[in-house]
């Protein structure tokens, strides 16, 4: 089963933690990521983001992969634009379609804490994480399910007419996951664009990369945000083959208190 797909769930929480318009963590690559400073703007105080994505590679002739994810960020201060604690919940499936058929559905729960300062944004978080593989090789390595604990980084410029990084990554206990994720290139005031690498890896298995390019904070809307990218995906697996990546992630902010 090809790993990304346990990828973006991963992402997309850490993410979240960042931004406000909330991309995936390790089910997505992370769907929705544009930032708090971009989406409080001019806006009332908002507590909560809620966010979510697809994901879609094709290697060879004939293996297709498809993840989904879901999730929300709340800030336990109120203003999730703000230094404070932060609660992070993530829901993920993912699917392969190809000569032999597999699934997985992953979710986290976590407690973490952002800082927000004058030119970048800094989160720490870490709580629980649930597996449930149905691999097409019965009894492999990471087939099954599996709990366990997960910690988690993102950083995050938010000058803009500037140069432009972001880097979020999680390490989890959990068929030893570790995930990477980076973009770097240049924000205006209504855009994000440049190019990104990813780097996903686990139990008994050769690491995916990915390296692509990106563009954020496409307004659908007064609050909905969107993000997409594409590229190359290089699977180091043996025997696996190459091939081609898409995402495309959304979110918006709102106030539940």
């Amino acid at each position: 089963m090809r790993r990304y797909r346990r990828e973006f769930s991963h992402s997309a929480a850490c993410l979240a933690v960042l931004t406000v318009t909330l991309a995936f963590s390790p089910v997505g690559a992370g769907a929705a990521d544009a930032t708090i400073e971009q989406r409080m703007a001019g806006d009332p105080t908002y507590d909560t983001v809620l966010y979510g994505g697809v994901d879609y590679a094709k290697s060879g002739s004939s293996k297709h992969d498809y993840g989904v994810d879901v999730g929300f960020v709340t800030a336990l201060n109120g203003n999730i634009g703000s230094s404070g604690w932060v609660v992070t919940g993530n829901i993920g499936y993912g699917n392969t379609d190809g000569i032999a058929d597999s699934d997985a559905f992953s979710t986290s729960l976590l407690l973490g804490y952002l800082w927000k300062m004058p030119d970048y944004y800094f989160t720490l978080s870490s709580g629980v994480h649930y597996v449930d593989n149905n691999e097409a090789v019965p009894g492999s390595p990471t087939d099954g399910s599996e709990v366990g604990v997960i910690g988690q980084y993102g950083f995050e410029t938010s000058a803009v007419n500037a140069f432009y990084v972001q880097s979020y990554g999680s390490v989890s206990s959990v068929y030893d996951q570790v995930y990477g994720h980076i973009k770097a290139g240049y924000k205006t005031e209504t855009l994000r664009f440049g190019g990104e690498f990813t780097v996903f890896d686990e139990t008994n298995s050769k690491p995916t990369l990915r390296y692509g390019a990106f563009l954020g904070d496409i307004p659908l809307g007064d609050r909905l945000r969107m993000v997409v990218s594409a590229g190359y995906q290089e699977d180091r697996e043996p025997g696996n083959d190459d091939g081609f990546y898409a995402t495309v992630g959304f979110s918006i902010p709102f106030s539940l208190r």
